[in-house]
């Protein structure tokens, strides 16, 4: 390896921007808890910024589920 491939490489592994993403964890917030602050009377809004979730979040939480399509049986009767 030579020196200036070390040093660059050396600049990249201690850059800011790969610094930032050390450490984030994300926690996905599971839907019971999102349908439970919702039946408490709070507001979509207000559920967003307590449990720091996005609206689209809450709304695939809320939207009801689609239709099961099952196979057609071919049964003779």
């Amino acid at each position: 390896m030579s020196v200036s491939a070390a040093l660059l490489a050396a600049g990249l592994v201690g850059s800011p921007a790969v610094a930032k993403h050390v450490g984030r964890h994300v926690v996905m917030v599971p839907c019971k808890d999102i349908k439970a602050a919702l039946a408490s009377g709070k507001s979509e809004e207000d559920v967003q910024k307590e449990l720091k979730v996005s609206a689209k979040r809450v709304k695939s939480c809320t939207a009801p589920a689609p239709a099961k399509q099952g196979k057609k049986s071919d049964k003779k009767t």
